[in-house]
């Protein structure tokens, strides 16, 4: 999902103008599609509703009613093929020829369509997922991804993409040889470690840890104390312990707090006269949404002690949120280190042209020097596009709390904040 964050945007709305779409039915899986041979989208419905049906009588997941996968050849793109974590894949290929057997393309699709199958069992369990690493995240996919490609091969046989080829090569087989090579990779690593855990709790036993670990709210500097007691919480043996201990490091990110207090005013206390914090010129030149990361703008205040009150974002909505779908406006120090997390409806926001929406926050005092960072955690089939301006000065940024933020370089993020001080600091 998150190095696909622009053709995702692109499906989202539509796509570009192409060959009329088709649709073919399976069962719980609808594979819409143009530009391809209907061979493939069929193969394609095949692995999906078999894997489907796999991860809930063999693993025990909660898995969407139906499946819908969209294939759109003719972009002038790399293959791409990825999940928003609900219910849709998205898959792009320039042209048909990529959709052969890998010794041909050098694509792995249907052990892709089972790899974003293991995306949807974990996260429609853990919805906030944030705190999984890309070891825990892509590692989960892989191992899982692998063996649904074993089961996939003994209920449908050899014969199942058009151009017939032996995937066994691509489950478990695969798997086993990367963990035997002496530089696994981190992803590798992660799927070695939920295949111990499996061996461990079970095939089944996974799921319920998954779905408990789903109800935590964690400390996002250090999630891990609370997902191991949940871990043994839920299962007893003993041999997770030691499983945890090499797991952790592996598998959960920790974000460090920022040192600066998070001091909180009531509203009343405030002079009631806010300025407004601006980098940008008011004059949308693009808009973006950002996939797997956030918008982030530095900002600096005068001496004395000054509340955070408002975020205005100029922006607009694509797709389709859920009632219970949230966003989050951070507070962060000058070195990208969370202060404060402020969670929202994604309401705020609609659909249409974009416009200023102010994202109200419990008044919470700043340092000199602060970033404030702005996540929607969007997909192919919702998010919000935040405009940016023209020239760049050099404030605006993208990342999350915690993580080494990047230079945003197209311009400057529309994003404003609104500071106020205290009715007492006013009147000096």
């Amino acid at each position: 999902m998150n190095r696909l964050a622009t053709i995702a945007i692109l499906l989202a709305l539509g796509g570009p103008a192409l060959a009329a779409e088709e649709t073919y039915r399976g069962d719980h899986v609808a594979v819409t599609y143009t530009g391809v041979d209907k061979a493939y989208p069929v193969a394609m419905a095949r692995t999906i509703s078999t894997a489907r049906a796999l991860a809930v009588s063999e693993f025990g997941f909660d898995m969407p009613e139906t499946v819908s996968l969209r294939v759109v050849c003719g972009l002038q793109e790399q293959t791409r093929l990825f999940t928003d974590g609900r219910d849709q894949f998205t898959l792009t290929v320039s042209a048909e020829k990529d959709l052969r057997k890998p010794s041909e393309s050098g694509i792995w699709h249907l052990y892709g369509m089972c790899h974003e199958l293991g995306h949807l069992a974990q996260y429609r369990l853990i919805t906030r997922h944030d705190w999984l690493t890309t070891a825990g995240a892509e590692g989960w996919a892989h191992y899982l991804g692998s063996r649904l490609v074993d089961g996939v091969y003994a209920r449908e046989g050899a014969e199942l993409w058009p151009d017939t080829y032996d995937y066994r090569a691509d489950g478990t087989a695969r798997l086993t040889q990367q963990l035997a090579s002496a530089q696994p990779g981190e992803v590798t690593t992660g799927a070695g470690l939920w295949q111990e855990l499996a061996k461990i709790v079970g095939d089944k036993g996974i799921a319920s840890i998954f779905k408990a670990w789903g109800q935590l709210e964690v400390d996002p500097a250090d999630p891990g104390p609370a997902l191991q007691k949940m871990l043994t919480a839920v299962n007893k043996d003993a041999r997770l312990a030691a499983w945890w201990k090499k797991a952790e490091p592996v598998l959960v990110k920790k974000r460090e707090k920022s040192a600066f207090t998070a001091k909180t005013i009531a509203l009343k206390d405030l002079s009631g006269k806010p300025t407004e914090l601006t980098h940008d010129d008011g004059a949308a030149a693009g808009k973006a949404s950002m996939a797997g990361s956030g918008h982030a703008v530095r900002f600096e205040v005068p001496a004395g002690d000054w509340y955070l009150t408002a975020v205005a974002v100029y922006g607009s909505a694509y797709g389709s949120a859920g009632p219970g779908d949230t966003l989050h406006v951070w507070l962060c120090d000058e070195d990208f280190k969370a202060i404060a997390d402020f969670t929202l409806p994604y309401a705020a926001f609609q659909r249409g042209a974009a416009k200023w929406v102010p994202l109200r926050v419990a008044p919470t005092r700043v340092p000199p020097k602060f970033i404030v960072c702005v996540g929607f955690n969007p997909s192919a089939s919702k998010g919000v596009f935040v405009s940016h301006d023209k020239e760049g000065s050099g404030n605006s940024l993208s990342g999350l709390p915690g993580e080494e933020a990047r230079p945003f370089t197209k311009g400057d993020w529309m994003i404003r904040a609104q500071v106020d001080q205290a009715k007492t600091a006013r009147r000096k």
